[in-house]
């Protein structure tokens, strides 16, 4: 359950989907750890959550030293030479801000960023057909917040004829991070809050509510209250609806709404609610509570009473695995399918399969659009019965050598990040081997566009069983 004192966010929710997100690139590796940052500032929190946030922020911190490439940037995947432009700037934002909350950053990660954001800065050029605009602005944002304005550069941008709507508000919070609000507030005059320009997604992982996020940061910095008050209503009630919100937009949104909650004076919650034969008090100066319930087979009830004049906002939220064998197949945009072959190249049924066994998991991925797609991701999870030979050291090597932007490959699974062009069809192969006698489920294919959600496959999973 969640009392908040301002319009809900439904900030569990949310912040679950960021905390059990399973791949990692550096904008997901940063957006799962993000809005933690801030969950104690406006969130009432039990001694085990507040624990629990700060093993998962400092391990994030460590996992993004891995991404820092020699020049100072990160790299989209680690192990890339090159720096990812938006990724740089969000991953820094994400360490600085960590560091002002008390957090170890990896030894000289911040020196070697901080000139490298310099560099690309003073380098930039305006290109209109990649709206890189947008991430000069965030780049100087976040050399003002770490402390490293470049007036120069915010100034040469300030002056740009034909720059986005988003790109005037950024740079209107980074006039006012450096104090300069008279700036900040001639930029606000010049744009459209709530205009939307959506050719630069593409390049910065963005959407309107993400960018509506960005803009209710600038009007908090601007002591906008009014208008930031109205954006936060907003984001409020899209954050709390059933909408799909990549990781980036997510942690965007709950990032600028504990900004707006701490700006705007919490008015705390007091309530006491009954649940299970059980009477709890809450009283808080924090803007949101957030506790669990007993649940009991049947029917469940919670009596909760406001022992304060002011209005609050309370949702119920349940969650809940799937049994197995019941989940939902969706071919959204891409098709997806699996075959299993024995070595010679003919189709084998893996429901009952000798114990020993080698064979191949072909999976073919087709999309079905007319459009390139980018950042998909295709998890292929394995029943705990198979393992997966690594080829690279047999001389199996070559048949099934995959192409892709990055392969991670675990005990028991696989997941594969590339691109499709319109209509495109990619094969990948995997050689298992049928090692455990036992029983098992093969859970289906989870394939998906990370940040668009037009594109989504999953099929069926099946029992499997390994034999003498």
């Amino acid at each position: 359950m969640e009392v908040s004192s301002v319009p809900t966010v439904d900030f569990s929710r949310r912040l679950d989907y960021l905390i059990q997100y399973p791949h990692g690139c550096v904008e997901q590796t940063t957006s799962s750890v993000f809005p933690q940052l801030y969950l104690n500032d406006v969130m009432d929190l039990d001694a085990t959550y507040k624990q629990r946030i700060q093993k998962n922020v400092t391990a994030g911190i460590q996992k993004l030293g891995n991404f820092q490439v020699a020049n100072g940037g990160f790299a989209y995947w680690p192990g890339n030479a090159d720096a990812d432009d938006w990724g740089t700037s969000y991953a820094g934002h994400f360490l600085i801000e960590a560091e002002k909350k008390g957090y170890v950053l990896p030894i000289s990660f911040k020196n070697k960023w901080i000139s490298y954001q310099k560099k690309m800065a003073k380098q930039w050029r305006f290109e209109k057909q990649y709206d890189n605009d947008f991430a000069q602005a965030y780049r100087l944002y976040t050399l003002a917040i770490a402390g490293s304005a470049d007036l120069a550069s915010m100034n040469r941008l300030r002056e740009t004829v034909g720059i986005s709507n988003e790109s005037k508000l950024r740079l209107a919070a980074t006039y006012a991070i450096i104090k300069q609000n008279s700036a900040g507030l001639a930029l606000l005059s010049k744009s459209m809050i709530d205009e939307q320009n959506e050719d630069g997604y593409y390049y910065y992982y963005g959407s309107n509510e993400r960018n509506r996020a960005m803009a209710l940061e600038t009007l908090v910095l601007l002591g906008q209250k009014q208008k930031a008050f109205a954006m936060a209503s907003k984001l409020a009630k899209n954050l709390s609806s059933n909408q799909w919100m990549s990781t980036q937009t997510t942690a965007y949104g709950l990032y600028a709404m504990s900004k707006f909650a701490q700006s705007n004076g919490s008015k705390g919650v007091s309530v006491q609610y009954s649940n299970g034969g059980k009477s709890v008090v809450i009283t808080t100066n924090k803007t949101v509570a957030q506790r669990n319930l007993a649940l009991v087979s049947g029917k469940n009830s919670v009596t909760i009473k406001n022992n304060k004049n002011n209005t609050i906002f309370v949702r119920v939220l349940n969650s809940g695995i799937l049994p197995v064998g019941k989940e939902n197949v969706v071919q959204n945009n891409l098709s997806a399918n699996v075959v299993f072959k024995d070595r010679k190249g003919k189709a084998i049924s893996v429901t009952k399969i000798a114990q020993g066994t080698e064979f191949i998991a072909e999976v073919t991925l087709t999309n079905r659009k007319n459009e390139r797609v980018e950042n998909i991701a295709l998890s292929q999870i394995l029943p705990s019965g198979f393992e997966i030979v690594n080829t690279r050291y047999t001389e199996f090597g070559e048949s099934t050598s995959n192409v892709a932007d990055y392969i991670d490959i675990r005990d028991d699974r696989a997941n594969y990040y590339f691109s499709l062009r319109g209509g495109e069809t990619r094969t990948f192969k995997m050689v298992l081997n049928a090692s455990y006698l036992g029983k098992y489920y093969l859970p289906g294919l989870q394939c998906e566009a990370m940040y668009d959600n037009e594109f989504l496959a999953r099929t069926k999973g099946q029992w499997v069983e390994v034999v003498k």
